[in-house]
């Protein structure tokens, strides 16, 4: 059983601390203190009740050590620094949360490739150029130009920040072709996630044209792709 000398002087030193929530590690420290004088002391040859008596009387006035522990162990600073770590603790489950199903999303993101029927395709070409705004990159990856005129850009994009993941890209720029002929109709499509997969179509393109040149120019960010086309795997109609 432990002495009463030794609860009387913890109690007595617990009592003067108002921050409840450190009570049992203060316990803890000071018990330990006295735990290793007290071995000391009957190493030296005293009994174990003399020892933890004289360990006890060797760790000073318990109303003065409680009043200077409570001074350490202040509630308001108490309180702000749990409250602090449950703010830390919250926000990295919510980035790993996030983080976590940005990173499903890219894993499972769905090939758009295989939105054009291949009997559709007059031809495909595979391309890897990259450019980039500001901390933006944007990577065109094909281009499949089908029998009914249209021509289908695909480009992935994605922010070089962290916290910029998942915004969507306004634009690609203008697109021409080597014969002059610039291209307004179409339309577009977008997924989110660190990585966005995109598809930009262009109506009406002309199938005379060698070259499909994207060009960016706005608020002196500028790029400019060109990409040979006919170059690709062409699909007969048979097919």
């Amino acid at each position: 059983m432990p002495s009463a000398d030794k609860e009387e002087f913890l109690r007595e030193v617990l009592s003067h601390i108002r921050f409840s929530l450190d009570r049992e590690d203060i316990r803890y420290e000071l018990e330990s203190h006295i735990l290793d004088k007290k071995d000391d002391y009957i190493a030296e040859g005293y009994d174990p009740k003399e020892a933890e008596q004289m360990a006890v009387a060797d760790m000073g006035d318990p109303v003065e050590i409680g009043v200077e522990l409570n001074k350490q162990h202040n509630p308001i600073i108490g309180w702000l620094w749990m409250i602090t770590n449950a703010m830390v603790v919250l926000f990295v489950v919510w980035h790993i949360f996030v983080l976590g199903s940005q990173l499903l999303r890219l894993l499972f993101q769905e090939n758009l490739l295989n939105d054009i029927p291949k009997e559709n395709i007059v031809y495909q070409i595979d391309v890897d150029e990259k450019v980039k705004i500001d901390d933006t990159v944007i990577h065109f990856t094909h281009v499949v130009y089908e029998k009914n005129g249209d021509l289908n850009i695909f480009f992935k994009h994605y922010d070089t920040r962290l916290w910029g993941t998942g915004w969507s890209l306004a634009g690609i720029g203008t697109i021409e072709d080597n014969l002059g002929n610039e291209y307004f109709e179409g339309g577009s499509y977008a997924s989110g996630g660190i990585i966005s997969n995109c598809r930009r179509i262009v109506r009406n393109f002309s199938e005379e044209a060698d070259m499909l040149i994207i060009s960016y120019d706005y608020y002196n960010r500028k790029y400019r792709v060109e990409i040979p086309l006919k170059a690709g795997d062409t699909h007969d109609q048979d097919k």
